[in-house]
Protein backbone atom coordinates (compact mmCIF):
# COMPACT_ATOMS: atom_id res chain seq x y z
CA UNK A 1 0.00 0.00 0.00
CA UNK A 2 1.15 3.54 -0.90
CA UNK A 3 1.86 5.50 2.33
CA UNK A 4 -1.20 8.59 2.38
CA UNK A 5 0.30 11.68 1.96
CA UNK A 6 -2.66 13.36 3.71
CA UNK A 7 -5.16 12.91 6.52
CA UNK A 8 -8.42 14.45 5.91
CA UNK A 9 -10.11 14.88 9.16
CA UNK A 10 -14.32 14.97 9.18
CA UNK A 11 -16.21 15.66 12.36
CA UNK A 12 -18.86 18.08 12.85
CA UNK A 13 -18.14 18.43 16.77
CA UNK A 14 -14.41 18.16 16.32
CA UNK A 15 -13.79 19.16 20.22
CA UNK A 16 -10.83 19.25 22.40
CA UNK A 17 -9.74 15.08 22.42
CA UNK A 18 -10.32 15.37 18.13
CA UNK A 19 -8.55 18.68 17.44
CA UNK A 20 -5.36 17.06 19.84
CA UNK A 21 -5.67 14.05 17.54
CA UNK A 22 -5.52 16.15 14.38
CA UNK A 23 -2.11 17.99 15.70
CA UNK A 24 -0.53 14.76 17.31
CA UNK A 25 -1.01 13.25 13.62
CA UNK A 26 -0.21 15.95 11.03
CA UNK A 27 3.67 15.53 11.79
CA UNK A 28 3.41 12.14 10.25
CA UNK A 29 2.09 12.97 6.71
CA UNK A 30 4.35 14.97 3.79
CA UNK A 31 1.04 17.26 2.86
CA UNK A 32 -0.30 17.77 6.90
CA UNK A 33 -3.72 17.43 7.59
CA UNK A 34 -7.27 18.74 7.29
CA UNK A 35 -9.71 19.17 10.13
CA UNK A 36 -13.35 19.66 9.14
CA UNK A 37 -15.62 20.58 11.64
CA UNK A 38 -18.20 22.91 12.86
CA UNK A 39 -17.05 23.06 16.27
CA UNK A 40 -17.14 26.54 17.38
CA UNK A 41 -14.05 26.47 19.89
CA UNK A 42 -11.65 24.22 17.68
CA UNK A 43 -12.14 27.05 14.83
CA UNK A 44 -11.72 29.73 16.82
CA UNK A 45 -8.08 28.48 17.60
CA UNK A 46 -7.76 27.55 13.75
CA UNK A 47 -5.55 30.57 12.98
CA UNK A 48 -3.14 29.29 15.68
CA UNK A 49 -1.68 26.73 13.15
CA UNK A 50 0.30 26.66 10.66
CA UNK A 51 0.01 24.93 7.02
CA UNK A 52 0.44 21.59 8.36
CA UNK A 53 -3.09 21.53 10.12
CA UNK A 54 -5.91 23.26 8.14
CA UNK A 55 -9.17 23.10 10.21
CA UNK A 56 -12.12 24.73 7.87
CA UNK A 57 -15.00 25.64 8.68
CA UNK A 58 -18.37 23.28 8.38
CA UNK A 59 -21.97 23.80 9.35
CA UNK A 60 -22.53 23.27 13.19
CA UNK A 61 -24.35 21.17 14.86
CA UNK A 62 -27.75 22.28 16.47
CA UNK A 63 -28.46 20.63 19.09
CA UNK A 64 -32.18 22.47 19.82
CA UNK A 65 -34.38 20.16 18.74
CA UNK A 66 -34.37 16.25 17.54
CA UNK A 67 -35.68 17.96 13.72
CA UNK A 68 -32.84 20.89 13.91
CA UNK A 69 -30.35 17.98 14.74
CA UNK A 70 -31.23 15.67 11.81
CA UNK A 71 -31.11 18.81 9.72
CA UNK A 72 -27.81 20.09 10.76
CA UNK A 73 -26.51 16.64 10.48
CA UNK A 74 -27.40 16.61 6.39
CA UNK A 75 -25.64 20.40 5.88
CA UNK A 76 -22.60 18.72 7.23
CA UNK A 77 -22.77 15.90 5.31
CA UNK A 78 -23.57 17.45 2.17
CA UNK A 79 -20.96 19.96 2.88
CA UNK A 80 -18.23 17.25 3.52
CA UNK A 81 -19.40 16.04 -0.47
CA UNK A 82 -16.48 18.25 -2.11
CA UNK A 83 -13.76 17.01 0.31
CA UNK A 84 -14.51 14.00 -0.60
CA UNK A 85 -15.02 14.38 -4.20
CA UNK A 86 -12.00 16.96 -4.72
CA UNK A 87 -9.69 14.66 -2.91
CA UNK A 88 -6.52 12.98 -4.07
CA UNK A 89 -5.52 9.40 -4.92
CA UNK A 90 -2.81 10.07 -1.54
CA UNK A 91 -5.49 10.99 0.91
CA UNK A 92 -6.35 9.17 3.81
CA UNK A 93 -9.41 10.19 5.30
CA UNK A 94 -10.74 9.62 9.27
CA UNK A 95 -15.02 9.74 9.88
CA UNK A 96 -16.33 9.55 13.02
CA UNK A 97 -19.86 8.78 14.02
CA UNK A 98 -20.87 12.17 14.32
CA UNK A 99 -22.69 12.89 12.75
CA UNK A 100 -23.92 8.81 12.88
CA UNK A 101 -25.28 9.85 8.68
CA UNK A 102 -21.78 10.15 7.18
CA UNK A 103 -20.25 7.00 7.25
CA UNK A 104 -23.01 5.74 4.43
CA UNK A 105 -22.53 8.89 2.49
CA UNK A 106 -19.12 8.30 2.41
CA UNK A 107 -19.44 4.88 1.86
CA UNK A 108 -21.79 5.99 -1.09
CA UNK A 109 -19.39 8.36 -2.60
CA UNK A 110 -16.67 6.12 -1.66
CA UNK A 111 -17.27 3.73 -4.47
CA UNK A 112 -16.22 5.92 -6.86
CA UNK A 113 -13.06 7.83 -5.38
CA UNK A 114 -11.79 4.81 -3.60
CA UNK A 115 -9.83 6.17 -0.85
CA UNK A 116 -8.76 4.43 2.71
CA UNK A 117 -10.47 5.14 5.27
CA UNK A 118 -10.89 4.49 9.13
CA UNK A 119 -13.50 5.07 11.13
CA UNK A 120 -13.92 6.16 14.48
CA UNK A 121 -17.61 4.83 16.54
CA UNK A 122 -18.09 7.41 19.50
CA UNK A 123 -21.83 6.29 19.75
CA UNK A 124 -23.16 2.63 18.33
CA UNK A 125 -25.71 4.34 15.91
CA UNK A 126 -29.16 3.16 15.22
CA UNK A 127 -29.14 1.58 18.58
CA UNK A 128 -28.76 4.54 21.01
CA UNK A 129 -31.51 6.23 19.17
CA UNK A 130 -33.79 2.84 19.89
CA UNK A 131 -32.68 2.39 23.49
CA UNK A 132 -33.92 6.10 23.87
CA UNK A 133 -37.11 5.73 22.52
CA UNK A 134 -36.67 7.67 19.22
CA UNK A 135 -37.42 5.05 16.80
CA UNK A 136 -38.37 1.19 17.53
CA UNK A 137 -36.80 -2.13 17.13
CA UNK A 138 -38.62 -2.96 14.30
CA UNK A 139 -38.75 -0.19 12.12
CA UNK A 140 -37.13 -0.74 8.56
CA UNK A 141 -35.25 2.39 9.15
CA UNK A 142 -33.06 0.26 11.64
CA UNK A 143 -32.39 -2.40 9.46
CA UNK A 144 -30.99 -0.14 6.46
CA UNK A 145 -29.01 1.43 8.99
CA UNK A 146 -27.71 -1.58 10.33
CA UNK A 147 -27.44 -2.55 6.90
CA UNK A 148 -25.54 0.69 5.77
CA UNK A 149 -23.14 0.63 9.00
CA UNK A 150 -21.80 -3.19 8.36
CA UNK A 151 -20.79 -2.13 4.71
CA UNK A 152 -19.10 0.89 5.96
CA UNK A 153 -17.32 -1.47 9.09
CA UNK A 154 -16.83 -3.24 6.16
CA UNK A 155 -14.41 -1.37 3.70
CA UNK A 156 -12.62 0.67 6.43
CA UNK A 157 -9.26 -0.02 6.63
CA UNK A 158 -10.01 -0.16 10.08
CA UNK A 159 -12.85 0.30 13.05
CA UNK A 160 -11.81 2.21 16.02
CA UNK A 161 -14.04 2.57 18.96
CA UNK A 162 -13.79 3.46 22.69
CA UNK A 163 -13.68 0.10 24.67
CA UNK A 164 -14.23 -3.33 24.95
CA UNK A 165 -18.21 -3.36 25.39
CA UNK A 166 -18.46 -1.22 22.52
CA UNK A 167 -16.16 -3.26 20.42
CA UNK A 168 -18.02 -6.93 21.15
CA UNK A 169 -21.28 -5.19 20.62
CA UNK A 170 -19.54 -3.84 16.87
CA UNK A 171 -18.34 -7.27 15.95
CA UNK A 172 -21.77 -8.47 17.13
CA UNK A 173 -22.66 -6.61 13.66
CA UNK A 174 -20.00 -7.80 12.05
CA UNK A 175 -20.25 -11.67 11.92
CA UNK A 176 -20.16 -12.71 9.01
CA UNK A 177 -16.94 -11.00 7.68
CA UNK A 178 -13.79 -10.03 8.84
CA UNK A 179 -13.26 -6.14 10.38
CA UNK A 180 -10.30 -4.91 11.95
CA UNK A 181 -11.48 -3.60 15.29
CA UNK A 182 -9.23 -1.37 17.50
CA UNK A 183 -10.42 0.15 21.18
CA UNK A 184 -8.77 3.24 22.02
CA UNK A 185 -9.93 5.22 24.98
CA UNK A 186 -10.82 9.14 25.06
CA UNK A 187 -8.18 10.95 27.10
CA UNK A 188 -7.48 14.28 28.97
CA UNK A 189 -4.08 16.97 28.12
CA UNK A 190 -2.86 16.15 31.82
CA UNK A 191 -0.40 18.77 31.61
CA UNK A 192 -3.20 21.27 30.72
CA UNK A 193 -5.61 19.75 33.09
CA UNK A 194 -3.98 19.62 36.62
CA UNK A 195 -5.86 19.28 40.43
CA UNK A 196 -6.26 22.91 41.84
CA UNK A 197 -6.61 23.91 45.54
CA UNK A 198 -9.30 26.51 46.48
CA UNK A 199 -6.66 29.61 46.49
CA UNK A 200 -5.02 28.82 43.53
CA UNK A 201 -8.21 28.25 41.40
CA UNK A 202 -9.20 31.58 40.16
CA UNK A 203 -12.75 30.54 39.19
CA UNK A 204 -13.49 29.37 43.02
CA UNK A 205 -14.91 32.74 43.98
CA UNK A 206 -16.99 33.30 41.51
CA UNK A 207 -18.56 29.48 41.17
CA UNK A 208 -18.18 28.87 45.02
CA UNK A 209 -17.68 31.61 47.12
CA UNK A 210 -19.04 30.15 50.12
CA UNK A 211 -15.73 27.17 49.74
CA UNK A 212 -18.63 24.39 49.89
CA UNK A 213 -17.96 20.99 48.85
CA UNK A 214 -18.43 20.75 45.06
CA UNK A 215 -20.48 18.28 43.24
CA UNK A 216 -20.29 18.85 39.15
CA UNK A 217 -21.62 17.80 36.46
CA UNK A 218 -20.49 19.36 33.26
CA UNK A 219 -20.74 18.48 29.44
CA UNK A 220 -24.03 17.35 27.24
CA UNK A 221 -27.17 17.56 29.46
CA UNK A 222 -28.99 15.02 27.24
CA UNK A 223 -31.76 12.36 27.37
CA UNK A 224 -29.02 9.35 27.85
CA UNK A 225 -27.11 11.17 30.47
CA UNK A 226 -30.41 10.72 33.93
CA UNK A 227 -29.87 14.24 34.96
CA UNK A 228 -33.30 13.84 36.60
CA UNK A 229 -31.57 11.34 39.09
CA UNK A 230 -29.15 14.56 39.84
CA UNK A 231 -31.56 16.69 40.37
CA UNK A 232 -33.41 14.56 42.98
CA UNK A 233 -30.68 13.58 44.54
CA UNK A 234 -29.81 17.82 45.00
CA UNK A 235 -33.15 18.05 46.46
CA UNK A 236 -32.53 15.91 48.92
CA UNK A 237 -29.58 17.32 50.22
CA UNK A 238 -30.83 20.61 50.14
CA UNK A 239 -30.79 20.92 53.94
CA UNK A 240 -26.70 20.40 53.86
CA UNK A 241 -25.61 23.69 53.86
CA UNK A 242 -21.87 22.72 53.22
CA UNK A 243 -22.48 20.81 49.60
CA UNK A 244 -23.42 22.95 46.05
CA UNK A 245 -24.50 20.74 42.93
CA UNK A 246 -22.66 22.87 40.02
CA UNK A 247 -24.19 21.83 36.37
CA UNK A 248 -22.30 23.24 33.65
CA UNK A 249 -23.24 22.51 30.28
CA UNK A 250 -26.10 22.40 27.11
CA UNK A 251 -28.47 20.29 25.67
CA UNK A 252 -32.29 19.02 25.81
CA UNK A 253 -31.96 18.96 29.80
CA UNK A 254 -30.92 22.33 30.55
CA UNK A 255 -33.78 24.29 30.70
CA UNK A 256 -35.50 21.33 32.63
CA UNK A 257 -32.87 21.48 35.55
CA UNK A 258 -33.06 25.31 35.49
CA UNK A 259 -36.59 25.05 36.40
CA UNK A 260 -36.24 22.27 38.40
CA UNK A 261 -34.08 24.89 40.54
CA UNK A 262 -36.62 27.49 39.80
CA UNK A 263 -39.50 25.51 41.23
CA UNK A 264 -37.92 24.12 44.13
CA UNK A 265 -35.83 27.21 45.07
CA UNK A 266 -32.78 25.50 45.83
CA UNK A 267 -29.77 27.30 46.91
CA UNK A 268 -27.46 24.24 47.42
CA UNK A 269 -27.61 24.02 42.98
CA UNK A 270 -26.26 26.59 40.71
CA UNK A 271 -26.78 26.01 36.57
CA UNK A 272 -23.93 27.76 34.28
CA UNK A 273 -24.01 27.20 30.25
CA UNK A 274 -21.14 25.32 28.96
CA UNK A 275 -18.02 27.74 29.79
CA UNK A 276 -15.32 28.44 27.02
CA UNK A 277 -12.71 26.23 26.35
CA UNK A 278 -9.77 28.18 27.97
CA UNK A 279 -11.85 28.10 31.36
CA UNK A 280 -11.90 24.18 31.21
CA UNK A 281 -8.41 23.61 33.51
CA UNK A 282 -10.81 25.60 35.98
CA UNK A 283 -14.48 24.13 35.79
CA UNK A 284 -13.60 20.95 35.81
CA UNK A 285 -11.00 21.48 38.91
CA UNK A 286 -13.71 22.75 41.25
CA UNK A 287 -14.89 19.04 41.96
CA UNK A 288 -15.07 17.32 45.08
CA UNK A 289 -16.77 14.59 43.84
CA UNK A 290 -17.97 14.85 39.89
CA UNK A 291 -20.90 12.86 38.61
CA UNK A 292 -21.35 10.77 35.08
CA UNK A 293 -23.75 9.10 33.73
CA UNK A 294 -24.94 6.12 31.33
CA UNK A 295 -28.25 5.83 31.16
CA UNK A 296 -30.12 2.11 31.48
CA UNK A 297 -29.32 0.65 28.06
CA UNK A 298 -26.88 2.53 26.48
CA UNK A 299 -23.87 0.47 28.55
CA UNK A 300 -22.77 -0.87 25.21
CA UNK A 301 -22.78 1.89 23.22
CA UNK A 302 -21.07 4.81 24.20
CA UNK A 303 -18.03 6.00 26.68
CA UNK A 304 -18.65 9.01 28.42
CA UNK A 305 -14.95 11.34 27.47
CA UNK A 306 -16.07 13.61 30.69
CA UNK A 307 -14.67 10.85 33.06
CA UNK A 308 -11.01 11.15 32.06
CA UNK A 309 -11.66 14.90 32.05
CA UNK A 310 -12.42 14.23 35.83
CA UNK A 311 -9.39 12.03 36.31
CA UNK A 312 -7.18 14.41 35.02
CA UNK A 313 -8.40 16.80 37.68
CA UNK A 314 -8.23 14.86 40.08
CA UNK A 315 -11.75 14.72 41.31
CA UNK A 316 -13.63 11.30 42.88
CA UNK A 317 -16.20 10.41 40.67
CA UNK A 318 -19.55 8.75 40.94
CA UNK A 319 -21.12 6.65 37.89
CA UNK A 320 -24.30 6.22 37.22
CA UNK A 321 -24.52 3.21 35.53
CA UNK A 322 -25.82 -0.39 35.32
CA UNK A 323 -24.60 -3.84 35.01
CA UNK A 324 -21.28 -4.49 33.22
CA UNK A 325 -19.90 -1.40 31.85
CA UNK A 326 -17.08 0.77 29.94
CA UNK A 327 -17.93 3.20 32.55
CA UNK A 328 -18.21 0.65 35.58
CA UNK A 329 -14.81 -0.78 34.17
CA UNK A 330 -12.20 2.59 34.33
CA UNK A 331 -14.09 4.01 37.87
CA UNK A 332 -13.64 0.48 39.37
CA UNK A 333 -10.13 -0.32 37.55
CA UNK A 334 -8.80 3.22 38.65
CA UNK A 335 -10.42 2.84 42.43
CA UNK A 336 -10.75 6.59 41.89
CA UNK A 337 -15.50 6.31 43.48
CA UNK A 338 -18.18 4.57 43.23
CA UNK A 339 -20.77 3.52 40.92
CA UNK A 340 -24.92 3.40 41.77
CA UNK A 341 -27.85 2.38 39.40
CA UNK A 342 -29.76 4.62 37.40
CA UNK A 343 -33.23 6.06 38.47
CA UNK A 344 -32.37 5.69 42.01
CA UNK A 345 -32.03 9.66 43.28
CA UNK A 346 -32.00 8.14 46.99
CA UNK A 347 -28.98 6.06 46.28
CA UNK A 348 -27.08 8.92 44.42
CA UNK A 349 -27.78 11.01 47.79
CA UNK A 350 -26.78 8.57 50.13
CA UNK A 351 -23.38 7.95 48.19
CA UNK A 352 -22.73 11.53 47.69
CA UNK A 353 -23.17 12.02 51.53
CA UNK A 354 -20.68 9.21 52.61
CA UNK A 355 -18.28 9.98 50.50
CA UNK A 356 -18.50 14.24 51.27
CA UNK A 357 -18.23 13.18 55.24
CA UNK A 358 -15.37 10.74 54.98
CA UNK A 359 -12.53 13.08 53.78
CA UNK A 360 -9.56 10.53 53.80
CA UNK A 361 -11.93 8.37 51.49
CA UNK A 362 -12.36 10.64 48.93
CA UNK A 363 -9.04 11.98 48.81
CA UNK A 364 -7.40 8.96 47.92
CA UNK A 365 -10.04 8.62 45.49
CA UNK A 366 -8.76 11.81 44.01
CA UNK A 367 -5.29 10.99 44.23
CA UNK A 368 -6.22 7.85 42.29
CA UNK A 369 -8.14 9.77 39.54
CA UNK A 370 -5.35 11.99 39.13
CA UNK A 371 -2.86 8.45 38.78
CA UNK A 372 -4.80 7.20 36.62
CA UNK A 373 -5.36 9.59 34.01
CA UNK A 374 -1.53 10.35 33.82
CA UNK A 375 -0.32 6.98 33.81
CA UNK A 376 -3.50 5.47 31.25
CA UNK A 377 -5.08 7.93 29.85
CA UNK A 378 -3.11 11.04 28.91
CA UNK A 379 -3.17 12.70 25.76
CA UNK A 380 0.74 11.17 25.01
CA UNK A 381 -0.70 8.14 25.65
CA UNK A 382 -4.07 8.60 23.27
CA UNK A 383 -2.66 9.90 20.10
CA UNK A 384 0.35 7.09 20.68
CA UNK A 385 -1.99 4.62 20.54
CA UNK A 386 -3.32 5.83 17.05
CA UNK A 387 -0.10 6.15 15.39
CA UNK A 388 0.63 2.85 16.47
CA UNK A 389 -2.62 1.25 14.55
CA UNK A 390 -1.68 3.70 12.09
CA UNK A 391 1.38 2.21 11.72
CA UNK A 392 0.12 -1.55 12.10
CA UNK A 393 -2.20 -0.91 8.77
CA UNK A 394 0.77 0.64 6.40
CA UNK A 395 -0.08 4.54 7.16
CA UNK A 396 2.59 5.92 8.77
CA UNK A 397 6.38 5.01 8.98
CA UNK A 398 7.49 5.65 12.42
CA UNK A 399 10.62 6.08 11.64
CA UNK A 400 9.78 9.02 9.20
CA UNK A 401 8.28 11.51 10.98
CA UNK A 402 7.67 14.55 8.90
CA UNK A 403 8.23 17.43 11.23
CA UNK A 404 6.26 18.70 13.88
CA UNK A 405 3.34 21.89 13.70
Amino acid sequence: MTIPKRIIMLNQMAGPLFRELAEGLTPYFVDGAMLFTGHPDTLYVANNYNKKLIISSAPTYDRRSPFSRFVSWIHYIFASSRLIISSRKSDLFLLVSNPPLLGGWFWLLNKIFKRPYAIIVYDIHPDLLVTMGFIGRNNPIVWLWNSMNKMVYRNAEVVITLGEHMANRIRAKCQTFDVDIEVIPPWADTNAIIPLSYQSNPLSKEFNPESRSIVLYSGNMGISHDIESMLEAAKTLSHRRDILFLFIGAGSCWQTALEFKEKYSLTNLEIYPLQAEDQLPYTMTLATLSLVSLDEGAEELMVPSKVFYYLAAGSAVIGICKGENELRDIIEGANCGVCVSPRCPQQLANEIVALIDDKKRVNRYRRNARTTAVSHYSREAGISQFISVFSKVGWIELDKKKGGL
